[in-house]
């Protein structure tokens, strides 16, 4: 413990002040998240537009994330950043507007887009304020930051609507209640975007190093630059995505639609719920700032592979108990051991990056681990109407653990074969450390 507190205090003042956006931005999307899918209904909207809705928000990040990439290395990662928290702001406030759906389409693809200057953003940003003794506690303490905060942030949206609710005079979950948690949430992430203002005058430079370059020239001034040079770095990239993709088509089927899992499957109210939700998130922040302990000791793709195995169990537990007790610590001991590993294993991947290139990668990683919820949504919502939620989280197993599997394969078994002299991979010297 004294040593995570002595890498906390290590950190730079713009890492926390980035920490501090995170944190507010967190509490602002965490209504959203928990209500949107139950509010657009409330709204008067069927199923199947609630599944539109959410494949035009995952549509938008991938039609616009070239162009937002090239974005980022002209404005750099805090401008970026501020970029995305006013077109979250915007698009939630289109959401308390209940306004019809056409208009509901636009909002989410804006937030949709908006996500991938955060994603690509976020990690650089993080890697320029840290270094080899810190990187591990920023990334795990973004991550742990985000959780915990989305765990209180739940606790207080729980109890949003039914207040709203009484003090308008409607029911708890009409749609006049989401409404008026929608706009409180708005107000919110204008709030957060004053942290990132307060990095305005802190040096070093926010620009990332290529910031005239475009991707061409991104790669040819890397030090990855050989004869074979785009074969080179395409291979390296595209054994970190195939991960992120499997994961991606598991969580799509069924994460985004936890809450109505718990509302339809044992009824909860909505108090209720946020209680649940803010259970599974300070649990699981809890975990991701154990991260780094844990990574320091095993390294970090041991952690990794371990955490991800060992969540599987609960996840189905979760998914075919009768008892909500039950399912409610079996999902939050599933969310706390999967979630663990994540920064981890951006940290790896940025480590094995050239620094020009990170914003890039970090880019193709975040469409990696958006790529099933191109279609999964769709298929999902077949799947609830019409078998129920026992396949979806029998399938989302099976991926979880299909990308266990694939970082063993990648990464792992190679560096020990590289290392019991079988090869020399150079591949296998970013994560030496690691296995």
């Amino acid at each position: 413990m004294n040593g995570l507190i002595t890498r906390w205090g290590a950190l730079h003042a713009s890492a926390r002040w980035y920490l501090v956006h995170v944190a507010l931005l967190t509490l602002s999307q965490t209504s959203v998240g928990l209500f949107f899918n139950v509010a657009i209904l409330a709204y008067g909207h069927q199923r199947a537009e609630l599944g539109q809705l959410n494949l035009v928000a995952i549509w938008a990040s991938v039609v616009f994330s070239l162009p937002l990439w090239w974005l980022v290395t002209r404005l750099g990662f805090r401008r970026a950043l501020l970029i995305h928290g006013a077109c979250q702001a915007l698009a939630i406030a289109v959401y308390a507007a209940a306004v019809p759906l056409p208009v509901l389409f636009g909002a989410a693809g804006i937030a949709g887009a908006a996500s991938v200057l955060f994603q690509v953003s976020a990690p650089p940003l993080m890697m320029h304020y840290s270094d080899g003794d810190t990187r591990d506690m920023l990334f795990s303490a973004s991550t742990g930051v985000t959780i915990i905060v989305a765990g209180i942030g739940s606790l207080l949206a729980g109890a949003m609507p039914a207040v709203f609710g009484r003090a308008l005079g409607v029911g708890a979950e009409s749609g006049a209640a989401y409404q008026a948690t929608f706009a409180v949430a708005a107000l919110g992430m204008l709030l957060a975007l004053l942290p990132l203002l307060a990095m305005a005058n802190d040096a070093p430079s926010q620009e990332p190093p290529a910031r005239s370059q475009n991707v061409k020239s991104i790669i040819q001034n890397s030090k990855l630059k050989t004869q074979n040079l785009k074969l080179r770095m395409m291979l390296p990239v595209l054994a970190l995505l195939i991960s992120p993709a499997c994961v991606s088509v598991g969580a799509a089927l069924l994460i985004p639609y936890l809450n109505l899992f718990f509302k339809q499957q044992f009824g909860v109210p909505n108090a209720l719920l946020g209680a649940i939700f803010a259970l599974l998130d300070i649990s699981t922040g809890v975990a991701v700032l154990l991260g780094p302990l844990l990574s320091t000791r095993w390294g970090k793709l041991p952690t990794v592979v371990l955490t991800q195995l060992l969540s599987i169990p609960f996840l189905l537990v979760m998914g075919f108990s009768p008892l909500l007790g039950v399912a409610v610590g079996a999902a939050a001991l599933r969310s706390a051991l999967f979630n663990l590993g994540r920064p981890l294993y951006d940290a790896f991947a940025m480590e094995r990056t050239a620094e020009a290139a990170r914003p890039m990668v970090i880019g193709l990683m975040g469409g990696a681990a958006t790529v099933g919820y191109l279609f999964m949504p769709a298929v999902s919502v077949y799947v609830q109407a019409n078998y129920g939620f026992g396949p979806l989280f029998l399938a989302t197993a099976a991926c979880y653990a299909l990308s266990t599997v694939v970082i063993v394969i990648l990464f792992m078994l190679p560096a020990r074969l590289a290392r019991a002299g079988w090869y020399n991979s150079a591949d296998s010297q970013g994560s030496k450390e690691d296995v």
